[in-house]
């Protein structure tokens, strides 16, 4: 029997960091992926050609592999779906991982939403609207119109000030989203903060913040831009909130070990609202490119494999040094499948930001308007 085996749900190019790191650490690695010309089958051990989708044919694969192999841990850098069979494989072969419940919490915008209000947890006001029985909102504008369970990160998000344009903006939603089915959220002016953070039974740690430069085009569409670090929050009232909310959040689940992100709206006076919760060990480059450049030192994949395998492992904080990374692709008009990205430092954070605003004053046609910077936000009405 070969000892440590983790299962890798996917083997593209987004999973190819896991498989490598976890390669690196000396365990086993077993890939599933319905392409069999996946990057990431040239590096496993061990490759599953099967939809990630199709969760009993995937156990029953793993199930076969057991004899020979030690399976200590799952991993899934996916969403939607993915996830799902991702929590049936870590119940089913009891491995540390999420639970249905909290994968559900992470995939549709609603539930969260119902979480918080059921524990009295800060979030926007929102209304789960389905089109087929009505399409009114009960909500004054201006409000945030979003699918319910997304298909692609940001995608058909949008802001709607004008109740003649909240039909179409509910339509495109609703084509977005997995279930058919659209969040309609109140619209809370301020800044977004991403925080990462690892639970443990129900006590959290919070391991790192940054600030999610989050846009808003002449359209009311909304879209990433970029992500910076370390957060303007930190230092603030806000960060001590976020804190509250996250230990008191972590309180609400079930006993689990897992690293999970929450992502905050903070308003103008520095007060957080919950507005999505992640599982998917995140995405955006945030991984890949920002935490490098701003801290080279930390690895933030080695600390996914180390949870999904030994979850009471203590883990390291990064050190953040200024950056932030720009998605050029929406400047550019490209598909954010070929991502690509300008990376920023600088010496404080203050000049970081000046150098943000001078990278969009280029780009003021496409948006509504240009980011600022104070002291204590950083307002993306971009």
């Amino acid at each position: 029997m070969i000892n440590n085996c983790i299962i890798c749900l996917g083997a593209g190019k987004s999973q190819l960091p896991i498989i490598l790191i976890a390669k690196k650490m000396g365990f086993y690695v077993i890939c599933i992926d319905r392409d069999a010309h996946s990057i990431g089958f040239s590096h496993a051990h061990k490759s599953i050609v099967i939809s990630t989708y199709e969760v009993k044919l995937v156990i029953d694969s793993i199930g076969k592999l057991q004899s020979k192999y030690n399976i200590i841990g799952v991993v899934a850098r996916s969403s939607g779906p993915a996830l799902y069979t991702a929590a049936a494989i870590a119940e089913f072969f009891k491995l540390p991982g999420l639970s249905t419940n909290m994968i559900t919490l992470a995939t549709e915008k609603s539930s969260l939403r119902n979480h918080c209000e059921t524990h009295n947890i800060s979030f926007p006001r929102g209304q789960k609207i389905n089109l087929s029985k009505h399409s009114q909102t009960k909500l004054n504008l201006p409000v945030i119109v979003k699918p319910d369970l997304p298909i692609v990160g940001k995608k058909d998000i949008l802001v709607v000030t004008d109740k003649r344009k909240l039909q179409d903006a509910l339509s495109m939603a609703s084509n977005s989203s997995f279930n058919g089915l659209v969040e309609v959220e109140e619209y809370i002016p301020g800044y977004d903060v991403g925080c990462l953070f690892k639970v443990t039974g129900n006590k959290s740690k919070i391991i790192a913040l940054w600030d999610e430069l989050v846009g808003v085009r002449q359209d009311h569409s909304i879209v990433g831009c970029g992500v910076s670090v370390p957060s303007v929050s930190i230092g603030t009232r806000a960060e001590k909130l976020i804190g509250e909310l996250v230990q008191k959040f972590a309180l609400t689940l079930p006993k689990i070990e897992a690293l999970l992100i929450l992502a905050f709206r903070i308003d103008r006076n520095g007060i957080p609202y919950i507005i999505e919760l992640h599982a998917d060990l995140g995405g955006d480059l945030i991984a890949d490119e920002l935490f490098p450049a701003s801290d080279p030192s930390y690895n933030y994949f080695e600390s996914c494999i180390s949870i999904a395998t030994n979850p009471s492992i203590e883990l390291s904080v990064p050190s953040f040094q200024p950056a932030a990374i720009l998605y050029r692709d929406i400047f550019i008009n490209k598909s954010p499948i070929s991502r690509q990205v300008n990376i920023i430092k600088s010496e404080s954070l203050s000049r970081l930001h000046s150098k943000i605003d001078h990278e969009f004053k280029n780009y003021d046609e496409k948006f509504h308007t240009k980011p600022l910077h104070s002291k204590l936000t950083y307002q993306k009405n971009i």
